[in-house]
């Protein structure tokens, strides 16, 4: 084996966004390459979530593809302000390093990079994470106020985005913390 077959990723240099995306959110949180992927990720994954709940609404509660003026607005929706839900990505990416995230790094024997690997199982977990909050009425309203029918007032959407962590949280029985990180949330 030669060397000029090895992957070798770098690591970007960091900024102002990667510091704080870096902060630590429970005491093994030290994959860095998963980190990295989760940050370039990003932008690529919010644009799905917000193209992915109209296409949701539509096909679960709107089987018989009827048009009215609810399904008119949904599609001429469009939505520009990914950094609405810059949290909500955030918690999930946290979520998942706390749940799958070894700071190990096993052997890879089909010549795939580390990042590679982690970026493709990041995208699957997302997308299926996604998918189960939707099946809720209260995350579907929620992603629908913000996107399409666009709740402007400052207090209000502070309200939807709280409602969102909050429903993020019991979903997978865990609390984020802005200074405590994650922790796990044991029963009364």
């Amino acid at each position: 084996m030669s060397k000029s077959s090895t992957k070798v990723i770098q690591l970007a240099e960091l900024n102002e966004q990667d510091i704080t995306l870096g902060k630590k959110l429970f005491p093994a949180d030290k994959n860095y390459i998963l980190k990295e992927v989760q940050m370039r990720t990003e932008e690529e994954l919010l644009v799905w979530l917000i193209d992915y709940v109209k296409e949701y609404y539509e096909t679960f509660h709107n089987p018989l593809g009827l048009v009215d003026t609810t399904i008119e607005t949904i599609r001429a929706a469009s939505f520009n302000k990914l950094n609405l839900f810059q949290e909500f990505y955030n918690d999930l990416a946290g979520i998942y390093r706390y749940k799958h995230g070894e700071i190990q790094l096993a052997f890879l024997f089909d010549g795939d990079s580390h990042y590679t690997k982690y970026r493709s199982e990041w995208k699957v977990t997302f997308m299926k994470w996604v998918t189960q909050l939707l099946s809720n009425r209260v995350i579907m309203r929620a992603f629908l106020e913000i996107t399409v029918f666009g709740i402007t007032n400052p207090k209000q959407l502070e309200l939807i985005l709280n409602r969102l962590k909050l429903y993020v949280e019991n979903h997978f029985q865990l609390k984020i913390y802005k200074y405590k990180g994650i922790q796990e949330v044991t029963a009364a």
